[in-house]
Protein backbone atom coordinates (compact mmCIF):
# COMPACT_ATOMS: atom_id res chain seq x y z
CA UNK A 1 0.00 0.00 0.00
CA UNK A 2 1.34 3.50 -1.00
CA UNK A 3 2.30 5.91 1.89
CA UNK A 4 -0.20 8.71 0.82
CA UNK A 5 -3.17 6.08 0.13
CA UNK A 6 -2.45 5.05 3.82
CA UNK A 7 -2.31 8.50 4.64
CA UNK A 8 -5.95 9.32 3.22
CA UNK A 9 -7.43 6.57 4.41
CA UNK A 10 -6.38 7.38 8.23
CA UNK A 11 -7.65 11.29 7.34
CA UNK A 12 -10.70 9.76 5.90
CA UNK A 13 -11.47 7.72 8.93
CA UNK A 14 -10.92 10.61 11.44
CA UNK A 15 -12.78 12.80 9.30
CA UNK A 16 -15.91 10.77 9.15
CA UNK A 17 -15.52 10.38 12.49
CA UNK A 18 -15.31 13.57 13.36
CA UNK A 19 -17.99 14.30 11.06
CA UNK A 20 -20.70 11.96 12.76
CA UNK A 21 -19.33 13.03 16.22
CA UNK A 22 -20.04 16.53 14.62
CA UNK A 23 -23.25 16.34 13.87
CA UNK A 24 -25.01 14.43 16.09
CA UNK A 25 -23.29 17.54 19.17
CA UNK A 26 -24.42 20.15 16.40
CA UNK A 27 -28.27 18.35 16.57
CA UNK A 28 -28.46 18.42 20.29
CA UNK A 29 -27.00 21.97 20.46
CA UNK A 30 -29.14 23.38 18.11
CA UNK A 31 -32.04 22.04 19.36
CA UNK A 32 -31.13 22.74 22.57
CA UNK A 33 -30.51 26.69 21.52
CA UNK A 34 -33.96 26.69 19.58
CA UNK A 35 -35.99 25.09 22.79
CA UNK A 36 -34.62 28.48 24.62
CA UNK A 37 -35.99 30.66 22.48
CA UNK A 38 -39.07 29.10 22.68
CA UNK A 39 -38.84 29.18 26.55
CA UNK A 40 -38.22 32.70 26.32
CA UNK A 41 -40.95 33.20 23.93
CA UNK A 42 -42.97 32.18 26.31
CA UNK A 43 -41.50 33.54 29.21
CA UNK A 44 -42.29 37.26 27.54
CA UNK A 45 -45.80 35.69 26.75
CA UNK A 46 -46.26 35.30 30.77
CA UNK A 47 -44.92 38.59 31.60
CA UNK A 48 -47.51 40.05 29.09
CA UNK A 49 -50.29 38.03 30.64
CA UNK A 50 -49.16 39.30 34.30
CA UNK A 51 -48.99 42.85 32.91
CA UNK A 52 -52.33 42.73 31.65
CA UNK A 53 -53.87 41.45 34.68
CA UNK A 54 -52.44 44.24 36.51
CA UNK A 55 -53.40 46.79 34.60
CA UNK A 56 -57.48 45.52 33.62
CA UNK A 57 -58.15 43.47 36.69
CA UNK A 58 -58.96 40.26 34.78
CA UNK A 59 -57.24 37.76 32.34
CA UNK A 60 -57.23 38.08 28.82
CA UNK A 61 -59.39 36.31 26.38
CA UNK A 62 -57.48 32.72 25.57
CA UNK A 63 -55.89 32.47 22.40
CA UNK A 64 -56.49 29.68 20.42
CA UNK A 65 -55.60 30.15 16.93
CA UNK A 66 -52.51 32.13 17.54
CA UNK A 67 -49.08 31.18 17.68
CA UNK A 68 -49.27 30.19 21.56
CA UNK A 69 -52.31 28.43 22.86
CA UNK A 70 -53.81 30.10 25.73
CA UNK A 71 -55.92 27.81 28.31
CA UNK A 72 -57.11 28.96 31.78
CA UNK A 73 -58.38 26.75 34.62
CA UNK A 74 -59.79 27.53 38.22
CA UNK A 75 -57.36 25.82 40.40
CA UNK A 76 -57.31 25.85 44.67
CA UNK A 77 -53.91 26.24 45.18
CA UNK A 78 -51.11 28.47 43.46
CA UNK A 79 -48.51 26.35 41.88
CA UNK A 80 -44.71 27.05 42.73
CA UNK A 81 -41.88 27.18 40.29
CA UNK A 82 -41.75 27.30 36.37
CA UNK A 83 -43.41 23.87 34.64
CA UNK A 84 -42.30 23.33 30.91
CA UNK A 85 -42.41 20.02 29.29
CA UNK A 86 -42.83 17.94 26.30
CA UNK A 87 -46.55 17.10 25.15
CA UNK A 88 -48.45 15.31 21.73
CA UNK A 89 -51.80 17.42 21.40
CA UNK A 90 -53.80 17.96 17.88
CA UNK A 91 -52.58 20.52 16.02
CA UNK A 92 -55.58 22.29 14.02
CA UNK A 93 -53.59 23.54 11.48
CA UNK A 94 -51.41 21.01 10.24
CA UNK A 95 -54.19 18.65 10.77
CA UNK A 96 -52.84 16.33 13.15
CA UNK A 97 -50.54 14.99 16.12
CA UNK A 98 -47.56 17.15 16.99
CA UNK A 99 -45.26 18.07 19.72
CA UNK A 100 -45.83 21.29 21.38
CA UNK A 101 -43.76 23.13 24.34
CA UNK A 102 -46.17 23.11 27.55
CA UNK A 103 -45.46 25.75 30.05
CA UNK A 104 -48.11 25.78 33.31
CA UNK A 105 -48.02 29.03 35.85
CA UNK A 106 -50.50 29.75 38.25
CA UNK A 107 -52.17 33.61 38.57
CA UNK A 108 -54.55 35.54 40.83
CA UNK A 109 -56.93 37.52 39.61
CA UNK A 110 -60.28 39.59 41.84
CA UNK A 111 -59.14 36.61 44.76
CA UNK A 112 -59.40 33.42 42.17
CA UNK A 113 -56.18 31.53 41.14
CA UNK A 114 -55.78 30.47 37.90
CA UNK A 115 -53.83 27.80 36.59
CA UNK A 116 -52.55 29.45 33.01
CA UNK A 117 -51.61 26.96 30.33
CA UNK A 118 -49.42 28.23 27.34
CA UNK A 119 -48.73 25.79 23.98
CA UNK A 120 -46.93 26.29 21.23
CA UNK A 121 -46.06 24.07 18.83
CA UNK A 122 -42.45 22.69 17.59
CA UNK A 123 -43.43 21.93 14.27
CA UNK A 124 -41.50 25.04 12.75
CA UNK A 125 -38.61 24.84 15.11
CA UNK A 126 -37.95 21.31 14.33
CA UNK A 127 -38.37 22.04 10.70
CA UNK A 128 -35.81 25.07 11.04
CA UNK A 129 -33.31 23.10 13.08
CA UNK A 130 -33.91 20.07 10.40
CA UNK A 131 -32.75 22.80 7.53
CA UNK A 132 -29.94 24.15 9.57
CA UNK A 133 -28.57 20.69 10.04
CA UNK A 134 -28.61 19.92 6.44
CA UNK A 135 -27.37 23.10 5.01
CA UNK A 136 -24.50 23.00 7.18
CA UNK A 137 -23.62 19.43 7.08
CA UNK A 138 -24.13 19.69 3.12
CA UNK A 139 -21.49 22.44 3.66
CA UNK A 140 -19.58 20.34 6.16
CA UNK A 141 -19.21 17.35 3.67
CA UNK A 142 -18.64 19.53 0.66
CA UNK A 143 -15.78 21.08 2.53
CA UNK A 144 -14.42 17.21 3.30
CA UNK A 145 -14.64 16.00 -0.16
CA UNK A 146 -12.74 18.96 -1.34
CA UNK A 147 -10.11 18.69 1.35
CA UNK A 148 -9.99 15.14 0.49
CA UNK A 149 -9.46 15.51 -3.06
CA UNK A 150 -7.16 18.30 -2.64
CA UNK A 151 -4.97 16.42 -0.25
CA UNK A 152 -4.74 13.45 -2.60
CA UNK A 153 -3.67 15.62 -5.72
CA UNK A 154 -1.55 17.82 -3.52
CA UNK A 155 0.41 15.01 -1.91
CA UNK A 156 1.19 12.94 -5.12
CA UNK A 157 2.37 15.61 -7.05
CA UNK A 158 4.77 16.45 -3.47
CA UNK A 159 5.38 12.98 -3.25
CA UNK A 160 6.65 12.71 -6.92
CA UNK A 161 10.28 13.70 -6.62
CA UNK A 162 10.32 10.47 -4.85
CA UNK A 163 8.87 8.40 -7.32
CA UNK A 164 11.46 9.67 -9.80
CA UNK A 165 14.25 8.66 -7.87
CA UNK A 166 12.67 5.58 -7.26
CA UNK A 167 12.61 4.75 -10.68
CA UNK A 168 16.08 6.50 -11.89
CA UNK A 169 17.38 4.15 -8.92
CA UNK A 170 15.63 0.93 -10.70
CA UNK A 171 17.22 1.93 -13.76
CA UNK A 172 20.98 1.76 -12.09
CA UNK A 173 23.00 -1.13 -12.54
CA UNK A 174 26.13 -1.50 -10.90
CA UNK A 175 29.18 -0.76 -12.85
CA UNK A 176 27.59 -0.07 -15.81
CA UNK A 177 25.39 3.04 -15.54
CA UNK A 178 27.92 6.12 -15.18
CA UNK A 179 25.74 8.87 -13.66
CA UNK A 180 22.29 8.19 -12.21
CA UNK A 181 20.23 11.19 -12.74
CA UNK A 182 17.83 12.06 -9.75
CA UNK A 183 15.41 14.33 -10.45
CA UNK A 184 15.70 18.07 -9.43
CA UNK A 185 13.51 19.39 -6.44
CA UNK A 186 13.42 22.26 -3.55
CA UNK A 187 11.88 19.95 -0.96
CA UNK A 188 14.36 19.41 1.84
CA UNK A 189 14.01 16.04 2.64
CA UNK A 190 13.91 14.63 -0.58
CA UNK A 191 17.17 17.06 -1.10
CA UNK A 192 18.70 15.24 1.41
CA UNK A 193 17.60 11.58 0.54
CA UNK A 194 19.21 12.21 -3.31
CA UNK A 195 22.41 13.70 -2.02
CA UNK A 196 22.60 10.55 0.47
CA UNK A 197 21.97 8.00 -2.60
CA UNK A 198 24.39 9.99 -4.98
CA UNK A 199 27.36 9.52 -2.26
CA UNK A 200 26.36 5.79 -1.78
CA UNK A 201 26.24 5.24 -5.29
CA UNK A 202 29.66 6.52 -5.87
CA UNK A 203 31.34 4.93 -2.99
CA UNK A 204 29.71 2.00 -4.61
CA UNK A 205 30.77 2.42 -7.67
CA UNK A 206 34.55 2.77 -6.20
CA UNK A 207 34.49 0.08 -4.66
CA UNK A 208 33.27 -2.05 -7.22
CA UNK A 209 36.34 -1.13 -9.52
CA UNK A 210 38.43 -1.81 -7.05
CA UNK A 211 37.06 -5.21 -6.77
CA UNK A 212 36.62 -5.68 -10.49
CA UNK A 213 40.06 -4.57 -11.00
CA UNK A 214 41.65 -6.79 -7.92
CA UNK A 215 39.34 -10.05 -9.64
CA UNK A 216 40.90 -9.61 -13.00
CA UNK A 217 44.67 -9.00 -11.61
CA UNK A 218 44.47 -11.73 -9.60
CA UNK A 219 42.63 -14.30 -12.21
CA UNK A 220 45.09 -13.07 -14.74
CA UNK A 221 48.46 -13.13 -12.51
CA UNK A 222 47.38 -16.80 -11.59
CA UNK A 223 46.95 -17.71 -15.49
CA UNK A 224 51.07 -18.22 -15.64
CA UNK A 225 51.85 -19.47 -12.81
CA UNK A 226 48.96 -22.10 -12.74
CA UNK A 227 50.27 -23.16 -16.55
CA UNK A 228 54.46 -23.69 -15.34
CA UNK A 229 52.70 -25.85 -12.39
CA UNK A 230 50.11 -28.01 -14.68
CA UNK A 231 53.32 -28.06 -17.02
CA UNK A 232 55.63 -29.27 -14.20
CA UNK A 233 53.29 -31.92 -13.46
CA UNK A 234 52.76 -33.11 -16.46
CA UNK A 235 56.83 -34.07 -16.57
CA UNK A 236 56.43 -35.37 -13.15
CA UNK A 237 53.47 -37.66 -14.05
CA UNK A 238 55.08 -38.70 -16.78
CA UNK A 239 58.48 -39.52 -15.00
CA UNK A 240 58.79 -43.69 -14.88
CA UNK A 241 60.57 -43.56 -11.22
CA UNK A 242 57.96 -42.79 -9.37
CA UNK A 243 55.90 -45.04 -7.62
CA UNK A 244 51.90 -45.67 -7.76
CA UNK A 245 50.96 -43.90 -4.93
CA UNK A 246 53.40 -41.00 -5.49
CA UNK A 247 51.58 -41.07 -8.77
CA UNK A 248 48.02 -41.15 -7.57
CA UNK A 249 48.92 -38.29 -5.34
CA UNK A 250 50.63 -36.01 -8.38
CA UNK A 251 47.30 -37.05 -10.50
CA UNK A 252 45.06 -35.80 -7.57
CA UNK A 253 47.25 -32.51 -7.30
CA UNK A 254 47.36 -32.07 -10.71
CA UNK A 255 43.58 -32.53 -10.54
CA UNK A 256 43.11 -29.55 -7.96
CA UNK A 257 45.43 -27.21 -10.78
CA UNK A 258 43.67 -27.95 -13.25
CA UNK A 259 40.24 -27.04 -11.16
CA UNK A 260 41.92 -23.58 -9.84
CA UNK A 261 42.92 -22.89 -13.64
CA UNK A 262 39.60 -23.65 -14.64
CA UNK A 263 38.42 -20.76 -11.62
CA UNK A 264 40.57 -18.68 -12.44
CA UNK A 265 39.35 -18.54 -15.68
CA UNK A 266 36.05 -18.11 -14.86
CA UNK A 267 36.77 -15.00 -12.76
CA UNK A 268 38.82 -13.68 -15.51
CA UNK A 269 36.22 -14.47 -17.92
CA UNK A 270 33.24 -12.59 -15.35
CA UNK A 271 35.88 -9.76 -15.25
CA UNK A 272 35.89 -8.73 -18.99
CA UNK A 273 32.33 -9.23 -19.60
CA UNK A 274 31.38 -6.97 -16.58
CA UNK A 275 34.21 -4.20 -17.69
CA UNK A 276 32.55 -4.70 -21.22
CA UNK A 277 35.38 -6.06 -22.97
CA UNK A 278 33.33 -7.55 -25.41
CA UNK A 279 31.72 -4.85 -27.21
CA UNK A 280 31.65 -6.19 -30.88
CA UNK A 281 27.94 -7.24 -31.59
CA UNK A 282 26.78 -9.15 -34.88
CA UNK A 283 23.75 -10.50 -36.23
CA UNK A 284 24.17 -14.08 -35.42
CA UNK A 285 22.24 -17.31 -36.90
CA UNK A 286 21.94 -18.97 -33.58
CA UNK A 287 20.37 -21.83 -35.33
CA UNK A 288 23.90 -22.85 -37.03
CA UNK A 289 25.91 -22.36 -33.61
CA UNK A 290 23.69 -24.48 -32.17
CA UNK A 291 23.91 -27.05 -34.53
CA UNK A 292 27.79 -26.79 -34.10
CA UNK A 293 27.55 -27.45 -30.87
CA UNK A 294 25.88 -30.24 -30.98
CA UNK A 295 28.40 -31.99 -32.97
CA UNK A 296 30.66 -31.17 -30.44
CA UNK A 297 28.78 -32.69 -27.31
CA UNK A 298 27.84 -35.55 -29.31
CA UNK A 299 31.01 -37.97 -28.42
CA UNK A 300 29.83 -37.02 -24.36
CA UNK A 301 26.21 -37.64 -24.89
CA UNK A 302 26.68 -41.21 -26.42
CA UNK A 303 29.23 -42.18 -23.67
CA UNK A 304 26.58 -40.95 -20.75
CA UNK A 305 23.26 -42.57 -22.92
CA UNK A 306 22.13 -39.22 -22.77
CA UNK A 307 18.92 -39.21 -25.64
CA UNK A 308 18.41 -35.63 -27.30
CA UNK A 309 15.21 -33.91 -28.36
CA UNK A 310 16.38 -31.17 -30.53
CA UNK A 311 13.73 -28.92 -32.74
CA UNK A 312 15.45 -26.13 -34.42
CA UNK A 313 13.44 -23.30 -36.40
CA UNK A 314 15.42 -20.34 -37.75
CA UNK A 315 16.42 -17.56 -35.29
CA UNK A 316 18.88 -14.28 -35.45
CA UNK A 317 20.12 -12.47 -32.47
CA UNK A 318 21.92 -9.86 -32.44
CA UNK A 319 25.06 -10.11 -29.81
CA UNK A 320 28.97 -10.86 -29.22
CA UNK A 321 29.75 -13.97 -31.19
CA UNK A 322 32.30 -14.93 -28.37
CA UNK A 323 29.76 -14.73 -25.59
CA UNK A 324 27.39 -16.13 -27.77
CA UNK A 325 29.87 -19.45 -28.10
CA UNK A 326 30.40 -19.01 -24.30
CA UNK A 327 26.55 -19.07 -23.69
CA UNK A 328 25.52 -22.06 -25.81
CA UNK A 329 28.75 -24.10 -24.62
CA UNK A 330 27.73 -23.30 -20.73
CA UNK A 331 23.97 -24.07 -21.02
CA UNK A 332 24.81 -27.58 -23.02
CA UNK A 333 27.43 -28.00 -20.43
CA UNK A 334 25.33 -27.02 -17.56
CA UNK A 335 22.64 -29.38 -18.71
CA UNK A 336 25.09 -32.64 -19.62
CA UNK A 337 26.94 -31.97 -16.23
CA UNK A 338 23.72 -31.99 -13.42
CA UNK A 339 22.03 -34.87 -16.10
CA UNK A 340 21.68 -38.38 -15.32
CA UNK A 341 22.61 -41.52 -16.86
CA UNK A 342 20.23 -42.86 -19.36
CA UNK A 343 18.61 -39.35 -19.04
CA UNK A 344 17.59 -36.48 -21.70
CA UNK A 345 18.69 -33.48 -22.80
CA UNK A 346 15.41 -31.37 -24.90
CA UNK A 347 16.47 -28.52 -26.85
CA UNK A 348 13.92 -26.12 -28.29
CA UNK A 349 14.98 -23.05 -30.71
CA UNK A 350 12.16 -20.70 -31.94
CA UNK A 351 12.44 -17.26 -33.68
CA UNK A 352 12.98 -15.01 -30.61
CA UNK A 353 13.17 -18.40 -27.91
CA UNK A 354 15.82 -20.86 -26.70
CA UNK A 355 14.75 -23.83 -24.39
CA UNK A 356 17.03 -26.09 -22.60
CA UNK A 357 15.91 -28.61 -20.48
CA UNK A 358 17.01 -32.04 -19.13
CA UNK A 359 16.45 -34.87 -16.32
CA UNK A 360 18.70 -34.71 -13.44
CA UNK A 361 17.49 -33.81 -9.77
CA UNK A 362 13.83 -34.89 -8.58
CA UNK A 363 13.60 -31.12 -7.24
CA UNK A 364 13.42 -28.03 -8.00
CA UNK A 365 16.55 -25.72 -7.42
CA UNK A 366 16.55 -22.41 -5.61
CA UNK A 367 15.73 -20.45 -8.48
CA UNK A 368 16.76 -16.78 -6.55
CA UNK A 369 20.19 -18.37 -5.89
CA UNK A 370 20.54 -20.23 -8.71
CA UNK A 371 22.58 -17.70 -10.80
CA UNK A 372 24.92 -16.39 -7.57
CA UNK A 373 28.69 -16.77 -8.21
CA UNK A 374 30.04 -20.14 -6.48
CA UNK A 375 26.20 -21.09 -5.70
CA UNK A 376 26.18 -24.80 -5.31
CA UNK A 377 23.16 -27.21 -4.94
CA UNK A 378 25.37 -30.23 -3.57
CA UNK A 379 28.07 -28.52 -1.18
CA UNK A 380 30.67 -31.33 -2.15
CA UNK A 381 30.30 -30.60 -6.08
CA UNK A 382 33.13 -30.03 -8.17
CA UNK A 383 32.09 -27.31 -10.12
CA UNK A 384 33.41 -24.26 -9.14
CA UNK A 385 29.74 -22.59 -8.90
CA UNK A 386 30.29 -20.08 -11.84
CA UNK A 387 28.95 -21.27 -14.97
CA UNK A 388 24.97 -19.91 -14.52
CA UNK A 389 26.37 -17.05 -12.81
CA UNK A 390 28.65 -16.24 -16.38
CA UNK A 391 24.88 -17.50 -18.20
CA UNK A 392 23.42 -15.07 -16.36
CA UNK A 393 25.89 -11.62 -17.09
CA UNK A 394 26.06 -12.50 -20.91
CA UNK A 395 22.36 -12.41 -20.55
CA UNK A 396 22.11 -9.28 -19.37
CA UNK A 397 24.65 -7.36 -21.63
CA UNK A 398 23.11 -9.43 -24.52
CA UNK A 399 19.28 -8.06 -23.28
CA UNK A 400 18.48 -11.37 -23.40
CA UNK A 401 15.61 -12.75 -20.59
CA UNK A 402 16.34 -15.98 -18.73
CA UNK A 403 14.22 -17.92 -16.71
CA UNK A 404 14.57 -21.30 -14.62
CA UNK A 405 11.74 -24.04 -14.03
CA UNK A 406 11.14 -27.26 -12.70
CA UNK A 407 8.62 -28.59 -15.15
CA UNK A 408 7.45 -32.69 -15.94
CA UNK A 409 10.56 -33.69 -13.82
CA UNK A 410 12.64 -31.83 -16.24
CA UNK A 411 14.77 -28.44 -14.81
CA UNK A 412 14.07 -25.91 -17.46
CA UNK A 413 16.50 -22.70 -18.54
CA UNK A 414 14.62 -20.40 -21.01
CA UNK A 415 15.99 -17.56 -23.13
CA UNK A 416 13.97 -14.87 -24.77
CA UNK A 417 15.06 -11.97 -26.86
CA UNK A 418 13.30 -9.47 -28.91
CA UNK A 419 15.65 -9.19 -32.67
CA UNK A 420 14.85 -5.92 -34.88
CA UNK A 421 16.55 -7.26 -38.42
CA UNK A 422 18.01 -3.50 -39.71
Amino acid sequence: MKLFTRYNQIVLLVLVLVFLLSSVLYYFLLNHILIKEVDEVLNHRKARTESYVKQTGHLPLPDRMGEVRVDYTLVKHPITGTHFSFVRAYDSIENSAATFRKFVFTLPVNGQIYKVTLLRPLAGTHNMATTIIMVTLSTILTILIISLLVNRILLRRLWQPFYDTIAAMRGYKLGKVKEVKLPQTTIEEFVFLNDNLKDIIQKAEEEYQILKEFTENASHELQTPLAIIRSKLDLIIQREDLSEVQSEEMKEIYAEVKKLSRLSGALLLLAKIENQQFVQVTVIDLKERIEKKLQQFQELWKNSEINLNCQLQEAAIRANGDLTDILLNNLLSNASRHNIKRGSIDIHLRAHQLTVSNTGSKKMLNSKRLFRRFYKEETNSQNNGLGLSIIKQICEQSDIQIAYFYKNGKHVFRLDWYFLSE
